[in-house]
């Protein structure tokens, strides 16, 4: 831990307050509570990690940590914090820690979410040039291959997504996402392949059915289009587009009462 008083002002404090001899270790209770906040906690963590942020106890990477606690927080709380709040606190982890991978991949899912694809880019790019653990890997791949499917890279999508995968083989976002990927580069067959797999890890997610039904639809299976996504509606009973997607697939199929219907 470093302490951002030197040693000759804090004897100093000593001294003359007698406040001052409990106040490290209440600082230092705060950055715990603050460290070891989670989704759960989101609310509660802000307080303990804006008063260790104010104590004056901390500095450089132990600083710019609090900062990024306290982000994390405020991402969980709404989506005006999570924009605004959240985005200040990991752009000053940054500031003070350049070279901090963790705000940089926390900003970089906010910037995906503003639709600022090409900042979300460099700050995965700079968190994998700061050195990486594999579940960091993981995140980073996710989100530029987000951001570059986004900005219809998707070669270089399905490149990222294929890495986290080749981390984590059960990835169902990763796996999904490639999935998307392959579909918007007009490959169905590799689409199908990858839902496949999700719906394989998980039988109950609406989504990998319903995308599935998109693969489908690509390849003129109509009739594959009407029970994945009547098993989407089945799971998920306001599944909008399922209904849109089984509608078309009905009215092609020349039923246009269920079309209608759906």
């Amino acid at each position: 831990m470093r302490s951002g008083t030197s040693a000759h002002v804090w004897l100093f404090a000593l001294a003359f307050a007698a406040a001052a001899a409990v106040s490290w270790p209440a600082a230092a209770d705060d950055r715990q509570d603050c460290l070891k906040g989670s989704k759960e906690t989101a609310a509660a963590t802000i307080a303990p990690c804006t008063r260790a942020i104010e104590s004056g106890a901390y500095d450089g990477r132990d600083l710019s940590n609090l900062y990024n606690a306290r982000g994390y927080a405020w991402s969980w709380t709404n989506f005006a914090d999570r924009v605004d709040h959240a985005f200040k606190d990991y752009t000053e982890a940054i500031r003070i820690d350049p070279k901090a991978v963790d705000p940089l991949l926390n900003r970089s899912r906010l910037y995906n979410q503003r639709h600022d694809y090409d900042r979300a880019i460099a700050d995965a790019d700079r968190a994998f040039e700061g050195g990486l653990s594999d579940y960091g890997k993981r995140v980073g791949y996710g989100e530029r291959g987000y951001a570059y499917l986004a900005k219809g890279d998707n070669d270089r999508a399905i490149a990222d997504f294929a890495d986290g995968i080749r981390l984590d083989p059960n990835n169902k976002a990763a796996l999904t996402a490639r999935g998307n990927a392959y579909l918007a580069k007009g490959d169905p067959d590799r689409a199908a392949a990858d839902y496949d797999r999700v719906i394989a890890l998980d039988p109950d997610y609406a989504i990998a059915y319903y995308n599935r039904s998109l693969a489908y639809r690509a390849k003129g299976d109509f009739d594959r289009v009407i029970a994945d996504s009547s098993e989407a509606i089945a799971l998920y009973p306001n599944y909008t587009d399922a209904y849109l997607n089984r509608g078309y697939a009905y009215q092609v199929k020349g039923d246009p009462d269920r079309a209608i219907a759906d």
